[in-house]
């Protein structure tokens, strides 16, 4: 198939749109969705495991 100037202008215009289509989408998505924590900050704030306090069988001094 031989490319003409019109249908490379059609190919180039059909693609421009549908990335452009793509990239509003995405901004919407983007938009509308809570952001995500940073590594380091899930790695620093992590709920910290329940451990329950061992007794030796007295009462804890003050």
């Amino acid at each position: 198939m031989e490319w003409t100037p019109e249908a490379i202008k059609a190919e180039i215009d059909y693609r421009q749109a549908a990335l452009r289509e793509d990239a509003a989408h995405s901004r919407l998505v983007r938009a509308n969705t809570a952001p995500k924590r940073s590594w380091w900050r899930r790695l620093a704030h992590r709920p910290s495991p329940e451990i329950p306090v061992q007794r030796n069988g007295t009462l804890d001094a003050a």
